[in-house]
């Protein structure tokens, strides 16, 4: 179990650091590559996507200030319980304690793109699952637990439940969650068909390769 401890811990380092990096290195048109990287083929390049959209994800143009819904949104994120009740041998027990973890989060809502190059998300309802490690008297040197279980919110709102593995209870808790997407907008994975929400206004300026 230490052993597993220490591997999540090393995960969440080398994720944040991965995402700072991509950050300082990524000098191209950021919203390009995120298209790129998804299969989209720009009306104005004769080039072959990264990965093909061999099922018509994107529409033939996509256009700036137009918001675009897909079938579901995803990101990895870190959850953070601010207060939780410990459930065991029928008992439930307030715990005071700070927890953080990792986790994966799909997500429904609407995303725009900005022509300053950012993908405004506008996240609606979400779920997702979670390994997360307590840590007792704000010291990142001694655990109070390991949980293994889910989450789901709207809005600011996050309610996440599991199993601690080393205490051996259950644990419900509130608390809040920092989507990787908001510090680097290439961990934003989007699923299914898009299509826009409104049809977009005649001004609107379609999204080039360049």
């Amino acid at each position: 179990m230490a052993q597993a401890i220490k591997r999540f811990r090393f995960i969440v380092i080398v994720l944040i650091f991965s995402s700072s990096y991509a950050i300082g290195q990524d000098t191209r048109n950021p919203i390009s590559k995120f298209l790129d990287k998804r299969g989209y083929t720009f009306p104005d390049s004769a080039k072959n996507p990264i990965q093909p959209d061999i099922q018509n994800k994107w529409p033939d143009t996509l256009y700036y200030y137009t918001a675009y819904k897909s079938k579901l949104m995803g990101s990895f994120t870190v959850p953070i319980t601010f207060s939780s009740i410990k459930i065991a041998n029928g008992e439930a027990l307030t715990s005071p304690n700070i927890s953080l973890g990792l986790g994966y989060t799909w997500f429904y809502g609407d995303f725009i793109f900005e022509e300053d190059d950012k993908i405004l998300v506008d996240p609606t309802f979400f779920f997702g699952v979670l390994g997360d490690a307590g840590i007792q008297n704000f010291s990142l040197n001694k655990l109070a637990g390991f949980l293994a279980g889910g989450f789901v919110g709207v809005g600011s709102f996050t309610l996440f439940g599991g199993f601690d593995l080393i205490n051996r209870y259950a644990l419900v808790g509130i608390g809040a969650r920092v989507d990787f997407f908001t510090i680097s907008q290439n961990f934003l994975h989007v699923y299914g068909k898009v299509h826009e929400v409104r049809k977009h206004k005649r001004l609107a300026l379609p999204i080039t390769g360049e």
